[in-house]
């Protein structure tokens, strides 16, 4: 059942990496742009978290794929196991491996050897963990400076405010 749903979100994810770039450069073009100043700093604060977090999510999709390829790849044909993440080291390493087992969170794959130790494999999967996390975090503080952005600015401050009707004599609602 995962296969199959990281089969469908790989694909998914990648795309919306694809559209991550395509909307930074669309904004940074815009801010660049004369008179493409931004709406407030609280809005533009809110957007970068919203973009980082989608970002992350897209990345660990995409090493989550990668690790249930591998894993499939372990279990299936001859000469297949342990996975090759495992397998793709220097020679003094993979010396006595007997087993693999794929972990999801952290990503990555943890090769266990004949005497019981084990080594972290695959390198490629940390740098999705790095950056994964590390959007994550992004995106958190920078959803924090929006939210304090929002309430910092006092209330009546002039900056959003629509001006005040005057009253006429006559009016409805004139007293």
């Amino acid at each position: 059942m995962l296969a199959l749903l990281l089969v469908l979100l790989v694909p998914l994810a990648a795309l919306t990496l694809c559209g991550v770039a395509v909307a930074v450069l669309v904004k940074a073009v815009s801010l660049a742009l004369p008179g493409g100043r931004p709406r407030g700093r609280r809005e533009l604060t809110a957007w970068s978290a919203r973009v980082l977090a989608l970002a992350a999510v897209s990345v660990y999709v995409i090493g989550a794929g990668l690790v249930q390829l591998d894993d499939h790849e372990s279990r299936s044909g001859a000469d297949s196991s342990p996975a090759p993440a495992c397998r793709d080291v220097d020679p003094a390493t993979v010396a006595g491996l007997r087993d693999s087992r794929a972990s999801y969170l952290p990503l990555g794959f943890t090769c266990l050897r004949e005497d019981g130790s084990t080594y972290a494999g695959e390198p490629v999967l940390r740098w999705f963990n790095g950056i994964g996390l590390g959007g994550v975090a992004g995106a958190v503080l920078l959803g924090a400076a929006a939210a304090g952005a929002s309430r910092g600015r006092p209330v009546g401050d002039g900056a959003h405010d629509e001006p005040a009707q005057e009253e006429r004599p006559g009016a409805a609602g004139a007293r």
